[in-house]
């Protein structure tokens, strides 16, 4: 889950930064060690033969109408442009949030136990208590906000003795589920997923925060934490403006190591909608 994002303009843009960030650190545990050839977006790329899912269990409860509409409209972009559509499913992605909801801060609570103000990050110019605990306290609490804050006494949580088969053990059981899900899709011959990547468009700041940010990101989340479960490569695509202005987006997922087919084919969708990009001003 603790991966970089990508965010470009077009997906050129994210093929050239990609080329630049894949393949093994020296200083990263989890990165690739293997050759990753570079990826190249091809202008002569085809749609045809490829074979794409769509799973039947992303098109959920309380999915704006208008979102609906431009997947279902774009889904026939692709099959009229030769790639072969078809439904499939994926039985375990309603788990994926509660499953995501265990992993995450557990993540986050070991990962954060480094910035303690002896050795990373903030460090309190003026601790009130004179001691090296109440200098780790309030080091991290003027470091971290409350959402980090909150993770990280729910990751310690579930990470106690008396609830690590609790929670944490079943929700890497849950987690391997998912994964599987997949694998059984790419296995039988699917090459890619295409799905939402959010129920609706940006909420507006007012809308936004009349729930918690836990809530929101339980519901807005629903389409994104299933690849994050399965440790698979997803792109998000602008593909038009809503009634209001405002941008509707759909994911591509692959399967490990597919970037190069995943970029190419969202070149190709790139090319077919013409999303509308907003124009640098030449000074």
């Amino acid at each position: 889950m603790d991966v970089p994002g990508i965010l470009t303009r077009t997906v050129d843009d994210c093929a050239t930064i990609l080329n630049v960030v894949k393949g093994f650190d020296e200083n990263d545990s989890t990165s690739f060690e293997g050759n990753l050839p570079p990826v190249q977006i091809s202008p002569h790329f085809s749609l045809k033969g490829v074979r794409i899912g769509i799973p039947d269990e992303f098109s959920c409860p309380g999915m704006d109408p208008e979102v609906i509409q431009c997947w279902k409209d774009t889904s026939d972009i692709l099959e009229k442009s030769g790639a072969c559509v078809s439904p499939m499913s994926l039985p375990h992605t309603k788990y994926s949030i509660a499953c995501y909801g265990v992993l995450n801060p557990c993540e986050v609570a070991s990962n954060m136990a480094r910035y303690d103000g002896l050795r990373y990050g903030h460090r309190t110019p003026h601790p009130k208590l004179n001691s090296t605990q109440g200098l780790y306290a309030q080091t991290r609490h003027e470091g971290f906000n409350h959402v980090v804050r909150g993770r990280i006494l729910a990751g310690n949580y579930f990470l106690l003795k008396e609830n690590y088969d609790k929670y944490f053990m079943q929700a890497l059981k849950i987690r391997r589920l998912i994964s599987m899900d997949f694998e059984k899709v790419w296995h039988s011959g699917f090459d890619l997923l295409f799905t939402p990547v959010t129920l609706s468009a940006a909420p507006t700041y007012s809308d936004f925060i009349q729930l918690d940010n836990r809530t929101q990101t339980s519901v807005q989340d629903y389409c994104t934490q299933s690849a994050n479960m399965a440790g698979i490569p997803a792109l998000s695509l602008p593909i038009k403006l809503n009634s209001k202005g405002l941008p509707l987006s759909l994911q591509l997922i692959g399967p490990m190591f597919s970037e190069p087919k995943l970029l190419n084919v969202a070149k190709c969708i790139e090319r077919i909608v013409d999303f509308p990009q907003l124009k640098s001003i030449p000074r």
